[in-house]
């Protein structure tokens, strides 16, 4: 009986102490709930209080990129142009832009990644004439090369009398040889001339002689010794830098020298306001580009590029269609193998067609690779007396494809006059077409002024 009342001492025991340690345990974790709440509330407030006072500089800073798109508008593309206005009959569905938003005001789609940066710039007067200043001076050293030219030509007035007439113009030395200068310059300033003289100043001249011209071209080349010059001009005197006419662009800036207005010694200042064009000679096709130069029918001289370097000859007689009203150059590029060869006084091959390109699609509706059309066939010429026909497409000269006029006037001046070519050709004019081989013995060409 003594034992069982022990015993229910000590469970009684156990169970105070049971009791005792869960309540210490509440109070443990109690004090730092509480604190964890009014923390929790605390961090609350101050984050509304932040948000609301930096949500307005945080949202403008995340739109500010839309706010750069508005530059690239129509309006800002085209600020003078009243009329500029999206065709009527092409209409953008209401659920894309609503009535009441400012079309204006929209990104442009088609250029969505194009940024314009605007930087300002403090300049004044002085700024710009420090820019002619440095165009003034690429004019000044390449004025060097220009020459003025006399040509004088003896006729009879009315009354049978002889009167000698003087015609002014100017040139350019393209190369400095065998203690001679080489002028190029326009043959129609200087045909059927009597005397061509290079005029050094009003009282100072020596004659030059007229080594070779083409009449395709409406250039020639003169010949003056460098000895006949005084050595006061001679220093003062050197040849032009020729540069490449292929990658030429519109809106380039360029320089006119030599009679640009029709004035010796004159100068223009413009830019190319297009390219792409060009025109059939005999046997080849010369690239052309225009100039916002004012252009009139005594206009004449070389095209320049900031370097310097001459890009292209003004022309008054390689002009067609649209062309006729503006100032229209020849490309330098095409015709540096004609300067060369008159410099040299080698004869020009003469092969005697006028050909085009031919198109993607003209290939593909003749079903060849390559080739040249023939536009013309001109009398008397190898390739008339070999039977060649307007319309064939030249497609190979020895073995070699021709790929377009330039290339083949190249082919053909690899060879001699008298020597044959074997040419195969596609007969388009005949039904049904027909591929053939033709022989055709090369000329000298005859110029003609």
């Amino acid at each position: 009986m003594s034992e069982n009342k022990n015993d229910n001492k000590d469970f009684e025991f156990i169970r105070e102490q049971v009791i005792e340690k869960k309540n210490k345990k509440l109070r443990k974790w109690f004090g730092p709930f509480c604190m964890m709440i009014f923390m929790a509330v605390i961090f609350g407030v101050i984050a509304s209080v932040t948000f609301c006072l930096t949500e307005p500089g945080i949202f403008k800073f995340l739109h500010k990129e839309e706010d750069n798109t508005s530059p690239l508008t129509f309006p800002t593309k085209y600020p003078d142009d009243t009329n500029n206005q999206t065709n009527p009959t092409i209409t953008v569905a209401p659920t894309q832009v609503p009535d009441e938003e400012d079309p204006a005001d929209e990104p442009d789609e088609q250029n969505p990644t194009q940024v314009i940066v605007e930087r300002s710039l403090d300049a004044d007067i002085d700024d710009f004439l420090k820019i002619y200043d440095e165009i003034k001076k690429v004019a000044s050293e390449t004025n060097k090369s220009i020459v003025k030219i006399s040509s004088t030509q003896n006729v009879e007035d009315w009354y049978n009398n002889p009167v000698e007439l003087n015609h002014n113009t100017t040139g350019v030395i393209v190369a400095n040889y065998n203690n001679q200068f080489f002028i190029l310059t326009s043959l129609d300033r200087i045909k059927d001339s009597n005397r061509v003289r290079i005029l050094l100043s009003e009282k100072t001249s020596v004659d030059a002689e007229v080594l070779d011209f083409e009449s395709d071209l409406n250039l020639a080349v003169l010949a003056v010794q460098i000895e006949d010059i005084p050595e006061l001009f001679k220093s003062s005197m050197m040849e032009a830098t020729l540069g490449e006419s292929y990658t030429v662009a519109v809106g380039n800036p360029v320089i006119a020298l030599g009679s640009p207005n029709g004035h010796p010694n004159s100068m223009e200042i413009g830019y190319i306001t297009s390219k792409g064009s060009y025109i059939g000679i005999t046997d080849n096709r010369l690239d052309l580009f225009n100039t916002s130069i004012n252009d009139n029918k005594f206009s004449d001289g070389i095209i320049v590029n900031m370097k310097g370097e001459i890009i292209g000859l003004i022309t008054q007689t390689l002009k067609e269609g649209i062309n006729e009203e503006l100032n229209t150059v020849i490309g330098i590029s095409k015709i540096e193998s004609y300067i060369e060869q008159m410099a040299n006084q080698k004869p020009r091959i003469y092969f005697g067609v006028k050909a085009e390109d031919l198109t993607e699609v003209a290939k593909q509706e003749y079903h060849v690779d390559n080739g040249i059309y023939i536009d013309e066939v001109l009398a008397n010429s190898p390739a008339f007396d070999a039977g060649v026909k307007n319309g064939d497409i030249i497609l190979q000269i020895n073995e070699q494809y021709v790929l377009n006029s330039n290339h083949f006037y190249n082919t053909i001046s690899q060879y001699e006059p008298e020597e044959k070519l074997k040419v195969k050709l596609k007969r388009t004019s005949s039904s049904p077409e027909r591929e053939m081989e033709i022989e055709v013995t090369l000329a000298a060409k005859e110029n003609k002024k």
